[in-house]
């Protein structure tokens, strides 16, 4: 399995946490990431529709009563992908700590 994108990790963290909707999503990437990642609805939709295609998220019945306001949430599919990648990136800094802390491996 190939690297996620930061953006994509990041989408699925929030929707690990639970459904929730275009904005808020674009919300809680820009909070997570301090400001890191931006995105913009056209980017994040395009991100949506191929993750919901791969399995990784589906999309919700809205329960505020705004038909216009699609909700998404993780699939299990998901749930397994973000594990996976948050288990390669804490593999990855452990090889890298004792390069930052001047200390050879």
């Amino acid at each position: 399995m190939t690297a996620l994108a930061p953006r994509d990790l990041l989408i699925l963290a929030v929707l690990a946490d639970g459904p929730s909707h275009g904005y808020g999503i674009i919300k809680a990437v820009e909070d997570r990431s301090e400001h890191d990642v931006l995105l913009d609805p056209a980017n994040l939709y395009r991100c949506l529709r191929r993750m919901s295609a791969d399995g990784w998220i589906d999309e919700v019945e809205a329960r505020t009563g705004d038909d216009r306001r699609r909700t998404y949430r993780i699939t299990a599919k998901g749930r397994a992908i973000l594990r996976h990648e948050a288990r390669r990136l804490e593999s990855l800094l452990r090889g890298l700590r004792p390069s930052l802390a001047g200390q050879k491996r």
